[in-house]
């Protein structure tokens, strides 16, 4: 798939190899990031072989930004959140700008240089999805003071992270596999303490039921949700039953995949502790909150999972 790309390849090594010197009072400071996939850019890490930095975006597709240029010849990692894009030796300081482009099958960056040359760079793919067949844990529960190893213990040898310190693996759960983010605390990886878990899939009716699905049957309940224009409380729908309040919900789904923008947030919490919740501003039980984010435009369904410790009453008491 990559052959077509030997020209841009070529031309990518030419950019670095043969461009003009630049005076450094001429080489810009800045680095203009545009995001021309249908993908949400996160992330990029620039590395060599001893230094690594990040810089945290968060693009939407057609979204842009302006870095401060790391200098040098430089690896690129995108990082879209279901995948990564991989780029070697870029000379940075021969670059005004980057643009992750939409054009090709193949990873594709846009180099834009520093006296208006442009040239297209192949890069290479890493899925954060497993390849068929490849076993993966099963998430059945997520509780304070949980291990890594208790939430995976199948994590790779050579940890891939991210520019938060988490550890990138897959997951299942409701039926599915997750690219999955799971943050350590202090201590050696596999046996720190889990502080936060993010679990990424492709937004479509299917996934988010499957989902919703699952967590009701867990014995999770709607909290609250936010979609552009609308916002519910669904502890404040008295008079509604259970499947009266997923209705509303489903309403504001419909509309939400009908007009394929915006963004909208899911909050569910334990239906037994709910009560407890809205009362207080510290939990007295341990508590998960399922957090669920929608994408449309980018076809990203997010799930944030937090984990709280309950409140002691009286000291020494549990």
């Amino acid at each position: 798939m990559l052959r077509p790309f030997l020209s841009a390849v070529l031309g990518c090594l030419l950019l670095v190899l043969s461009a003009p010197l630049v005076r450094a009072e001429d080489t810009p400071a800045s680095l203009h990031v545009r995001n021309h996939t249908h993908m949400e850019l996160l992330s990029i890490r620039f590395s060599t072989t001893r230094v690594e930095s990040f810089a945290r975006l968060d693009l939407p597709p057609d979204g842009e930004d302006t870095l401060e240029r790391p200098g040098g010849v430089q690896d690129l990692r995108l990082d879209f959140g279901l995948v990564l894009w991989n780029f070697p030796h870029i000379d940075l300081d021969r670059l005004q700008g980057i643009t992750a482009c939409r054009e090709h099958d193949a990873p594709c960056l846009l180099l834009h240089g520093s006296r208006g040359e442009e040239t297209h760079c192949a890069g290479t793919v890493r899925s954060l999805l497993p390849a068929d067949g490849r076993p993966v844990c099963a998430l059945t529960s997520f509780r304070p003071g949980m291990k890594m190893d208790d939430a995976c213990a199948l994590l790779e040898k050579n940890l891939l992270t991210d520019e938060n310190g988490a550890v990138l693996t897959s997951l299942g759960f409701a039926g599915l596999v997750w690219a999955a983010r799971l943050t350590p605390g202090q201590g050696p990886v596999r046996s720190a303490v889990l502080e936060h878990l993010e679990l990424r899939q492709t937004l479509t009716t299917d996934h988010l039921r499957a989902l919703l699905s699952t967590l009701y049957a867990q014995g999770y309940s709607l909290w609250q949700a936010e979609f552009p224009g609308m916002d519910f409380n669904f502890t404040e729908m008295t008079t509604f039953d259970e499947e009266r309040r997923r209705q509303i919900l489903q309403q504001g789904v419909e509309l939400m995949f009908s007009a394929g923008t915006g963004e909208a947030s899911i909050m569910l919490a334990p239906r037994a502790l709910l009560p407890a919740l809205l009362d207080a501003e510290d939990p007295k039980e341990d508590v998960q909150l399922f957090t669920v984010t929608l994408r449309p435009a980018s076809s990203t369904l997010l799930v944030d999972i937090a984990s709280y410790t309950a409140e002691l009453q009286d000291e020494g008491e549990r």
